[in-house]
């Protein structure tokens, strides 16, 4: 069961903030801190290939028993926008190039829909593949 604005038991980013876990070298599984909690803790709604769709799961599923860290809030919209419009999103399905935890958290924070990760990753990837071919 899940209940809304509990004390909570220490300290937690509010509604609407982004958070973030380490899950390769260089990529971050991204994250919106709800308003609804579950064993003294909130949840998070984020689109993740482990679940395969957009989600509102407990914090420590999120984690996966990692470090959380806070990534701020990212625009002007009010909290509860962000949670509508991140809401909106659960159960739409997960797609790498299309629709990942960049994009879920651009979306539900009104800006465009980018993955500045993915982006990195395609660019290092490119730049492998040439220096592999000039030294070929």
């Amino acid at each position: 069961m899940y209940f809304q604005n509990p004390v909570p038991t220490r300290s937690y980013p509010p509604p609407g903030n982004v958070v973030s876990v380490q899950t390769h070298v260089f990529w971050r599984h991204k994250g919106i801190v709800s308003d609804r909690w579950h064993n003294g803790k909130p949840l998070v709604i984020s689109a993740s290939a482990r679940a395969g769709v957009a989600s509102e799961e407990p914090w420590d599923t999120f984690s996966a028993g990692d470090p959380v860290q806070d990534d701020g809030y990212p625009s002007t919209l009010p909290r509860w926008e962000v949670l509508r419009r991140a809401r909106m999103m659960i159960g739409r399905q997960y797609i790498l190039l299309k629709f990942n935890c960049d994009h879920f958290v651009a979306l539900a924070h009104g800006q465009e829909p980018k993955s500045p990760q993915l982006g990195a990753t395609v660019v290092v990837a490119l730049a492998a593949i040439l220096i592999g071919a000039a030294m070929s």
